[in-house]
C-alpha cells in the first residue's frame, strides 16, 4: 500500500512538473523562427483570459511610470512627451504570433483616425527578441508600421509595467493615468471602443 502511494505521489510529480515546463516553454520565444502559417487563432476572448492574467500588471487609476526609450532612428522618447493625448501603450514582440496579428489592425487604425488627441506607442520587448532585435526594423517595414515603436533594450519598462503576456496593452489618459489593461489582441473595432 505505501508503494502504492508512493508511486502515485512520483506519478503526479512528474505529471506537474511536465505542465509547468510545456507552460513555460510555450510562452517564451525559441531559438527557432516561428511560422506564421502554422499559426490559427491566439485570440482569446474576455471569457478565457486565465485569472492569473487579470492579476499581473499595473492597475486601472495608477499613474503610468514615465521612461525613456530609443526609436527604431536612434533617438529617445519619452512616455511623457505624449501628455494632453490618450495613449495607447503597446508591448509585443516579432516571435509574437498575436502581436503579428494585431499590428495591421493598429497600423489601419493609425492611418485612419491619427490626429492630436491619440497616440499608438509601441514597446518591444527586446530583450526577448532573437539577435538583440535586428528583427525589428525589417518587422515594422514588411507591415508598413509608421506610428512609435521604441526599443526595451534592458527590459525594465516591460518589467515595469509588469507585462507576462504578449501583447498586453495599456490605455493611457491625457494625464498619463491607466483607463485599461488589455490583454487580448487589438483590431481596429477594439480601438475604436476604446478611443472615444
Amino acid at each position: 500500500m505505501k508503494a502504492l502511494r508512493i508511486a502515485g505521489t512520483f506519478i503526479a510529480i512528474m505529471f506537474i512538473g511536465y505542465l509547468v515546463f510545456t507552460m513555460i516553454r510555450m510562452n517564451f520565444p525559441t531559438n527557432q523562427a516561428i511560422d506564421v502559417s502554422e499559426y490559427e487563432d491566439g485570440n482569446l476572448t474576455e471569457g478565457e483570459i486565465p485569472r492569473e492574467v487579470n492579476e499581473t500588471g499595473l492597475r486601472n487609476g495608477e499613474k503610468a511610470p514615465d521612461f525613456q526609450l530609443e526609436n527604431l532612428a536612434g533617438e529617445t522618447v519619452s512616455l511623457s512627451d505624449f501628455r494632453g493625448k490618450k495613449v495607447i501603450l503597446n508591448f509585443w514582440a516579432t516571435w509574437c504570433p498575436p502581436c503579428r496579428e494585431e499590428m495591421p489592425e493598429m497600423q489601419s487604425y493609425y492611418e485612419e483616425k491619427t490626429n492630436d488627441r491619440f497616440e499608438i506607442i509601441a514597446v518591444n520587448a527586446t530583450t526577448t527578441e532573437q539577435s538583440s532585435g535586428q528583427a525589428v526594423e525589417p518587422f515594422a517595414a514588411e507591415l508598413g508600421l509608421t506610428f512609435p515603436i521604441l526599443m526595451d533594450m534592458e527590459g525594465t519598462i516591460t518589467d515595469q509595467f509588469e507585462v507576462m503576456f504578449f501583447p498586453t496593452t495599456y490605455l493611457l489618459d491625457e494625464d498619463g493615468v491607466i483607463i485599461e489593461r488589455i490583454v487580448l489582441p487589438l483590431n481596429e473595432q477594439l480601438l475604436a471602443d476604446k478611443i472615444k
